[in-house]
């Protein structure tokens, strides 16, 4: 009995071990992003808003389509596809509205590793918003988006659209 207890174990955990890669994204702080307490889970093509600091995750914030481009609010905390909120276009993250996503006004312009704040139908770059360093992204300002202070730590490949989802509410 006593050998069959670590082999047990293991058996059970193992489906634990063969979970689907987690993204967890950090808040970040100071100029050289200290990691913080986990803000937000990205499961597949879900984000969640993180419960706790390690990252668990808690209730669906928005669903991605990545095949469309499209970025749906969630219906519910479990997950399931509720009205457009955003839709990519190229380098630029737009605003959608009713269920056929019918853009609107552009919210991000992504111009290398500068996120720019979009103004306008016709996505005018505007002030610089987020500048991308490595897995930092760090608040930026001015026209030309000079590096300001840490805002999130990215733990694992994060799709850019999942990012920019996650910054437009910034």
């Amino acid at each position: 009995m006593n050998t069959l207890r670590p082999l047990l174990l293991a058996l059970l955990l193992l489906p634990l071990a063969a979970d689907a890669q987690l993204t967890v994204v950090r808040w970040a702080y100071g100029p050289f992003g200290t990691p913080g307490d986990a803000a937000y889970v990205v499961d597949g093509n879900r984000i969640h808003q993180s419960c706790g600091p390690l990252g668990s995750r808690g209730p669906v914030v928005y669903v991605l389509d990545p095949e469309l481009g499209i970025v749906y609010h969630a219906a519910d905390g479990f997950g399931r596809r509720g009205t457009p909120a955003f839709t990519a276009e190229g380098d630029r993250l737009i605003r959608c509205s009713g269920p056929n996503c019918t853009p609107g006004a552009c919210v991000l312009l992504l111009d290398g590793n500068k996120v720019f704040r979009g103004d306008g139908p016709f996505c005018n770059k505007g002030e610089g918003a987020f500048l991308l360093d490595g897995n930092v992204v760090h608040l930026a300002y001015g026209p030309f988006a000079s590096q300001g202070d840490a805002l999130f730590q990215v733990d694992g490949d994060l799709p850019l659209l999942a990012l920019l989802a996650i910054l437009a509410g910034y």
